[in-house]
């Protein structure tokens, strides 16, 4: 849901009334969802257990980039304009969680970047991830070759 207030708020972030604000910066709104406590179910603690071990994996910032511009490209055409992608790890999640269904030796929750260069993963860069079928063709992914 789309927020107007009577003064600029655009940096905040945070619960008020059970109800979350962001600003999302891409879209320049200010954003409103409500809060919901999630229950505790064995696939929640999965997903904050993968959540805490790929926050360690750290992507430099060139790897970064590279998201963002397959990004931008993937928004650019028509055919995704249903499924748009509003941030580079919204990207990067999917593009690992693929992984995980196509390789059998890679668990979300225990990868390093050690494992991923040791068994040549294709998430190492963007280009092989798009050529190894995990994310679909963009023109330009040729170029998106940096390393995580």
């Amino acid at each position: 849901m789309r927020v107007q207030l009577k003064r600029n708020f655009a940096g905040y972030s945070g619960t008020i009334d059970d109800a979350v604000y962001y600003y999302h910066p891409r879209l320049k709104l200010l954003l409103m969802r409500d809060y919901v406590k999630p229950k505790e179910t064995a696939a929640n603690r999965r997903v904050k257990a993968v959540m805490a071990n790929l926050r360690l994996i750290q992507p430099t910032d060139a790897y970064k980039n590279n998201l963002k511009a397959y990004m931008l490209a993937y928004n650019s055409m028509k055919e995704h304009q249903n499924k748009l992608m509003l941030c580079w790890n919204n990207l990067y999640m999917k593009m690992l969680y693929a992984m995980e269904k196509v390789y059998a030796t890679v668990d979300l929750t225990t990868i390093t970047r050690t494992q991923m260069y040791g068994e040549d993963l294709p998430c190492i860069s963007l280009k092989r991830a798009v050529e190894a079928g995990l994310l679909p063709v963009v023109e330009g992914y040729t170029d998106w070759d940096k390393g995580i």
